[in-house]
């Protein structure tokens, strides 16, 4: 028994290890740096086969990485007052080293203006199904569609699911230690959103001409796209909200500002590539901000700051139903039109 357990706190210790804040800003730099190389030689040489089977393989590592508990929106974090008392169990189940700042979590909670409603994340469920209906037809498929698209997708897509596994690595409470670590995440969920942006492109010009059956299955990569970019957001500015020496009005106009780039996006976006399913995304994810900064208002603050919050989350809210129905408006423009 005792070997089994010294088995399993070396394995712990060998992920803990490895998942340090250099490594994987690094690992995330160079896969930023190889992405157009990989797509050249993706494009131009490679195998059908080879390519299904990296598409696979990608998706499978980000299905592995999700499922490893411990980051900053597991449940032990949503409850983080209740479960902070529970330090014991938690950190044998993560890969979180010990010394949790505690601080630095309940500011993230209370100082962000881009805070969604616990509702908003029921989102993963339709995305993971999809991609993984996707990854599946894909390795059955040899139509002439799928062979004019896997070469445009498959470098994009590979990078979107190891940029994701990063940010599991990355969004945990260790990483809000340092000044420059706490952004490593936003880094690697930029990526993300960055790679099905190139996702999302390739597929919609393939596919332009003759809509398929996978050109449906393609389309939780779109909403899965669109999340990412507000959820990169809502990972800046819970990153600066983990800060204690952020200023209020930094984080007010940070939040502001934000809100202001998704409807850009939203809109944007939707209009230029008529993707009404990134509107609908982008929609989505400003009411779950407005919903969660109603919340926010309705609290009466004990100090100064905690009224000055109150009052912005009042405009915030504003801004994100606002932002929520030009998106939504938006989506309808691009399906119709």
């Amino acid at each position: 028994m005792s070997s089994t357990s010294a088995g399993i706190n070396n394995n712990k210790m060998s992920l803990r290890t490895l998942n340090s804040p250099p490594l994987v800003a690094m690992a995330g730099a160079t896969l930023s740096i190889g992405l157009p190389f990989l797509d050249a030689a993706l494009s131009s040489s490679a195998s059908l086969t080879l390519l299904k089977t990296l598409n696979a393989a990608a998706f499978a590592t980000n299905v592995i990485a999700v499922t490893i508990p411990g980051r900053l929106d597991g449940q032990e974090m949503k409850e983080f007052p209740k479960n902070a008392t529970k330090s014991n169990n938690n950190e044998s189940n993560s890969l979180l080293s010990k010394d949790e700042p505690s601080s630095a979590l309940k500011l993230n909670h209370s100082r962000t203006l881009v805070n969604p409603s616990g509702w908003a994340f029921a989102i993963w469920a339709p995305i993971y199904i999809g991609e993984a209906a996707f990854v599946t037809a894909q390795l059955f498929a040899s139509d002439p569609t799928t062979t004019a698209l896997l070469p445009q997708l498959t470098a994009p897509f590979v990078a979107a699911n190891l940029f994701q596994s990063l940010w599991c690595a990355s969004f945990r409470p260790s990483y809000l230690h340092g000044c420059w670590t706490r952004y490593i995440s936003v880094g690697m969920l930029a990526g993300t959103a960055y790679s099905l942006n190139l996702v999302q492109y390739a597929s919609s010009t393939v596919l332009a001409a003759e809509p398929t059956m996978l050109a449906h299955l393609l389309l939780p990569l779109t909403i899965h796209f669109g999340w990412t970019s507000a959820a990169t957001l809502v990972n800046l500015n819970g990153s600066l909200g983990s800060d204690e020496s952020a200023s209020a009005r930094s984080l007010i106009a940070l939040g502001h500002s934000s809100a202001l780039a998704a409807t850009i996006l939203g809109v944007g976006l939707t209009i230029a590539r008529s993707a009404p399913a990134y509107g609908l995304t982008l929609a989505w994810a400003l009411a779950a901000c407005a919903d969660g900064m109603s919340k926010k208002c309705a609290r009466s603050g004990d100090s100064e700051e905690e009224e000055t919050f109150a009052k912005a989350a009042g405009v915030q809210m504003n801004l994100c139903w606002a932002g929520s129905f030009a998106c939504a408006v938006a989506a309808a423009y691009a399906g119709l039109f």
